[in-house]
């Protein structure tokens, strides 16, 4: 029980005070605690959006069954994973909803609404205290000489003033009740509602997942054997050029021999010795001033032959 005694008295008013003092600490924790809120569902928010971006970027990379490319590298299988995307994301959503209202809308509810009632009820019950002291000051500054209705409308006055002081007095521990009962549940109730909503949100995107994990180990397996087919198609186009290179080398150093081997080769071929006989005829005639056309120049040898 926080007030053993309603009468208005020292201890009351200690009393009193204490609970506003936590009651403003408490305010100050709540808006800390709702500013790390707003930017955690801020972050859901922007992980929603960056979840359907890379749903769209992943479905435009996919490309089509009409695209020969993106058939080649499994752009359609890749095209049905973003079914998935969206719908986890659809998740987060509802989640970062959920956070929204049962957490931060409470927080803040608490702070606007609970907290500042208690700082009306203090102004209020501070204005009433100031009227009923000046009235029962004036009330108690009567002297036995006056008359009999101004006597009578001031115990009206002071009457009013008590009656309004009461209230507000009143009013004022309702609202730090309040403050002090509902900090009992309100926080727990609120923190532990979102954590289930965390876990639903989990258990559904587990659900979701398990559902495509089948198809998730198929196409796993599929890139698998495609990656052991490239590497073997890869390794072995390696080895034909590496077999065509050196066919290269070989037939390079089979007609090298082949030239140096040649009795009329010496780097360059030589010329036969009847064509040097031929050669030489012209040149004679040409330094004689006489120009003959081309005529075969034999020799003894070739006129027995």
């Amino acid at each position: 029980m926080y007030f053993a005694r309603l009468d208005d008295s020292p201890m009351f008013r200690t009393q009193i005070q204490s609970l506003e003092e936590s009651a403003e600490v408490l305010r100050e924790r709540c808006l800390k605690f709702h500013k790390g809120c707003r930017k955690y569902t801020e972050g859901l928010g922007e992980a929603y959006d960056g979840d359907i971006a890379f749903a769209s970027a992943l479905e435009t990379f996919g490309g089509g069954h009409n695209d020969p490319i993106s058939v080649a590298f499994g752009g359609p299988v890749m095209n049905k994973f973003t079914i998935a995307l969206r719908e986890i994301g659809t998740y987060k959503e509802v989640l970062r909803s959920q956070v929204e209202h049962m957490l931060n809308d409470r927080l803040l509810n608490f702070v606007d609404v609970d907290l500042h009632d208690v700082k009306d009820a203090r102004k209020r019950f501070d204005k009433a205290s100031l009227v009923y002291d000046q009235i029962r000051e004036k009330y108690l500054s009567l002297k036995k000489g006056t008359r009999a209705d101004i006597t009578t409308a001031i115990e009206e006055e002071l009457h009013s003033a008590r009656s309004s002081f009461e209230q507000a007095r009143f009013n004022l521990v309702t609202a730090i009740s309040h403050i002090e009962a509902k900090k009992r549940f309100e926080f727990l109730e609120a923190v532990s509602a979102t954590m289930d909503s965390h876990l639903r949100y989990f258990k559904q995107g587990m659900n979701y997942c398990i559902r495509w994990n089948p198809i998730l180990i198929r196409v796993l397996a599929y890139s698998q054997q495609s990656r052991e087919r490239a590497n073997k198609e890869q390794a072995s186009l390696l080895e034909r050029m590496h077999e065509y290179k050196k066919q290269i080398e070989r037939d390079s150093r089979s007609s090298g021999n082949g030239l140096n081997d040649s009795p009329n080769v010496d780097g360059i071929q030589t010329i036969g010795r009847s064509s040097h006989k031929m050669i030489e005829a012209v040149m004679q005639s040409s330094t004689k001033g006489k120009f003959r056309p081309f005529v075969k120049v034999t020799s003894q040898r070739d006129h027995q032959t």
